[in-house]
């Protein structure tokens, strides 16, 4: 993996990701499992694979290529993976918690400049989102819960 594939777009600065993340409800067994752990640490758990890695809203700002690498490393490295992020509304009862998520996304994330001629690159709430993530990974989801009223989801996942 290349040195850029290893660096991660930052979350916005006022996106509140501890927050959301100490408000999941991460079944207790795993609670003291890594918390977004970054691209080396989980590149180095590759060799000894940690029994869980828990990702707390770090998927859903980044491009959906970078949110993709992050994903299948810590399906790497990983026996467990945890993700609790944002989702696309599957039914009209989650519609209202999915546009309050949407102007909270748009409220923190940074608008990024893109030179003349050049769009930015979709991120992985353009791509379907957790779900969308998951399906291109080809994990196993062992277990879904939705949380927050259905704007995101917790999903338990094994590597393919």
């Amino acid at each position: 993996m290349s040195d850029q594939s290893r660096t991660l777009c930052p979350c916005p600065a006022l996106f509140p990701q501890a927050a959301l993340a100490r408000r999941v409800p991460w079944p207790l067994q795993y609670a003291s499992a890594p918390l977004n752990p970054g691209m080396f640490e989980l590149g180095a758990a590759r060799n000894t694979p940690l029994p869980c890695v828990r990702l707390g809203f770090a998927l859903w700002y980044l491009p959906a290529d970078q949110a993709q690498s992050l994903l299948r490393l810590a399906l790497e490295a990983a026996q467990l993976v945890l993700v609790a992020d944002f989702k696309m509304a599957e039914r009209n009862l989650e519609l209202p918690a999915t546009f309050a998520a949407w102007g909270l996304m748009a409220l923190t994330k940074t608008r990024r400049g893109t030179e003349a001629g050049q769009t930015a690159p979709p991120n992985s709430m353009q791509k379907g989102g957790i779900e969308g993530l998951v399906h291109q990974s080809k994990a196993l989801v062992r277990e879904r819960r939705p949380i927050f009223a259905g704007a995101a989801a917790l999903l338990l996942l094994q590597r393919p």
